[in-house]
């Protein structure tokens, strides 16, 4: 937008003077002449040179500033009602949106409902306040920890509406939770001993690890429409048949290393337990070696270990069948070790299987043991 003074002066000879506006290029507008009285308006970027030139011809002059101050107050007294009234709008919009004017509960069950109500009594949440007196988090953390029913608790505002949604917890009948006697592996029963409660288990029932074997109740009138169902400790002493089982592969033949008959020594010294000097790696790719340590000197004692290195070499060695007997005798002592001290031992198999030239050997004890854990 361009700015505009307006400049009123005298002038004998008013178009001498435009003209020497017009020579130093400053576009003149809305030129009137009045008898010696010369109006015009010029941009405020030629009102300093134009007064320059009016001033030079020595005539009264006056200026009249049409800048962006009397442009601004003309603007506003022509917009002032409008202006008032937009500020009105926006103030009353930016107030509504701040303030809660309903709560909105999305509850099918009315207990939790009303409890919801009391909450927010207690907490002073009701319409016509402003929403940042409302913690909407702190609120639905408040509502799942207050009422029990609730799992989950959703607090939001949709506008000037605060909206509370609540997922019920379901809970499930409280159900009698018995005591009872578990196996702890799998096995065949073959002894009941129940003190108190009922086995539901027989003898020559194959049960598997973790499987009720005796339950904390009794019944005082079974299989009719009076019997009544009493909780009782679960106490007894379940014997059952189990299975310890080891495998093995023996091979004909095994690889051994063997001296060859090359050797040679190598000594090191230590003071402190400290070596002296960079110990050798040894000539051989595969030895063995034997160590001989020496102590000496009283005032700082001098330790010297000789070590002799033998070279070997690979051998395959063929088992006799003493050999391989030998070992399948060490698996079956293994395997004892494994089992509890008050075993009582049933049967053993030994299956032996042959292929290429690998020995398979499936050792088993059959054993009776006890195997009831009361939870």
């Amino acid at each position: 937008m361009k700015v505009y003074s307006e400049i009123s002066c005298e002038a004998r000879n008013c178009q001498r003077l435009i003209n020497k506006f017009l020579e130093s290029d400053i576009p003149v507008k809305k030129v009137k002449v009045k008898g010696d009285t010369l109006e015009f308006c010029v941009e405020d970027k030629y009102l300093r040179k134009c007064v320059d030139i009016v001033a030079k011809t020595g005539v009264r002059y006056s200026v009249e500033s049409r800048g962006g101050a009397y442009l601004a107050k003309k603007l506003v007294l022509r917009y002032l009602s409008l202006a008032i009234t937009a500020i009105l709008v926006v103030g009353g919009l930016l107030t509504l949106n701040k303030v809660c004017f309903g709560v909105k509960v999305t509850c099918e069950n009315p207990q939790i409902a009303a409890q919801i109500d009391d909450i927010l009594k207690q907490s002073s949440i009701r319409p016509f306040i402003l929403k940042d007196k409302i913690d909407t988090k702190a609120l639905s953390m408040q509502i799942s920890k207050e009422i029990e029913e609730v799992g989950f608790a959703n607090c939001y505002f949709d506008g000037g509406t605060l909206n509370i949604s609540v997922k019920e917890v379901y809970v499930e009948p409280d159900e009698i939770d018995y005591s009872r006697i578990v196996a702890d592996r799998d096995c065949i029963i073959t002894r009941l001993l129940v003190y108190s409660g009922t086995a539901v288990v027989k003898i020559g029932d194959v049960v598997k690890a973790g499987d009720t074997l005796i339950e904390g109740y009794i019944d005082t009138a079974p299989d009719t429409e009076e019997n009544e169902r009493i909780a009782v400790p679960a106490d007894g002493i379940v014997y059952a048949e189990t299975a310890y089982t080891k495998s093995l592969a023996i091979s004909d033949k095994v690889v051994q290393g063997r001296r060859t008959g090359e050797s040679y020594e190598e000594t090191q010294l230590y003071v402190f337990g400290k070596p002296i000097g960079k110990r050798k790696a040894a000539k051989y790719e595969r030895y063995e070696y034997t160590e001989v340590e020496t102590t000496f000197g009283s005032l700082i004692p001098i330790t010297a270990v000789t070590r002799t290195y033998y070279e070997l070499e690979t051998v395959e060695i063929q088992l006799s069948e003493a050999q391989i007997e030998e070992q399948i005798s060490l698996a079956y002592i293994e395997l004892w070790q494994q089992m509890p001290l008050e075993a009582k031992l049933l049967n053993d198999y030994t299956y032996k299987k042959k292929v290429d030239n690998l020995h398979i050997i499936d050792i088993y004890y059959i054993i009776e043991e006890k195997v009831s854990i009361g939870e």
